[in-house]
């Protein structure tokens, strides 16, 4: 009878291990190539959780992990910053499989440096060669990043921080330049007419058309240049509410000259995207520009000190 609740109890035992074991899940991935002494680590809310190394035959790894949310990086001798895919969600009694991890990736003389604003050492600084990822960091407390070792080539500098828009730009590097590239990441606050995860600000406008008019062709003609010229007086009451920090707007951090100059010609840049007319012959159009990335709002202010 003893030895009858014995074994009873240790299938129970059993029984809760499986079940707690279920609840996890596991990212899994291939290093190529197999033999560069990878080692693969989960960080959540910036601390390492889990590290282990990759197969030096085949160049496989699986971690299991509790659900949520971590940042897998990956970490070679012979690379000076890791490999991070950042964002990777882990279900329960799932396994999420990366993509195939390339570090055959050729060294270089050139460095990249800079300063992005608010500044802060939350913010995430990412690095694209030639479209794909390349090295990850994060900015010191003043802002500050740097990236070494880096060959010739077109990149993608990405950067992200709590609570403002994350920006990217484009650049390209010679053998052995020491560039710099600053951004300035706009500040996320409700504003009617940005679309702060799209990166684009949306505004519209009404044109009358006049009543003294010759005939229908130049009523309407003049009724939408009426309506693009309200539609770029919203554009730039939306942008006039846009801010670089909680306590600084864009035309304090830039000066209002260069503000209202290099503004101007910014909103000169916008795009239709819709256009209709109404009753009586009124006229309805929407602009559109860009918030981030090439050619955004961000562009116009990237190039200043932070």
């Amino acid at each position: 009878m003893r030895h009858y609740a014995i074994i009873i109890c240790c299938a129970f035992l059993v029984a809760i291990s499986a079940c707690t074991t279920g609840q996890n899940g596991a990212v899994e991935g291939v290093v190529n190539p197999p033999n560069a002494g990878a080692k693969i680590t989960a960080v959540q809310d910036g601390k390492a959780v889990s590290t282990i190394d990759v197969s030096a035959a085949d160049g496989k790894f699986i971690m299991t992990l509790a659900p949520g949310t971590y940042d897998i990086n990956v970490t070679v001798p012979s690379l000076p910053f890791p490999l991070s895919f950042p964002g990777v969600i882990i279900e329960p009694g799932r396994t999420t499989t990366l993509s195939p991890i390339d570090l055959a990736q050729p060294a270089g003389r050139s460095v990249l440096s800079g300063t992005i604003g608010p500044g802060g050492a939350g913010t995430r600084v990412l690095l694209l060669y030639e479209g794909r990822e390349r090295a990850a960091v994060n900015t010191s407390a003043d802002g500050k990043y740097e990236f070494t070792g880096l060959p010739a080539g077109n990149y993608t500098l990405k950067a992200d921080a709590p609570g403002y828009a994350g920006d990217a730009t484009a650049l390209n590097l010679t053998d052995s330049q020491k560039a710099m590239q600053n951004l300035r990441l706009l500040y996320i606050t409700s504003i009617d007419g940005v679309d702060w995860s799209g990166g684009k600000i949306r505004s519209k406008g009404i044109g009358l058309p006049p009543k003294n008019a010759p005939n229908s062709t130049v009523r309407q003609e003049m009724a939408k240049r009426a309506a693009l010229a309200d539609a770029q007086r919203n554009l730039l009451r939306v942008i006039d509410q846009v801010r670089v920090s909680p306590d600084q707007s864009l035309k304090s951090f830039m000066g209002d000259k260069n503000y209202t100059e290099r503004i101007q010609g910014f909103v000169q840049g916008y795009k239709i995207v819709r256009e209709q007319e109404l009753s009586g012959g009124n006229r309805e159009i929407e602009l559109e520009l860009s918030l981030t990335g090439p050619g955004g709002l961000s562009s116009i202010i990237r190039e200043q000190q932070p």
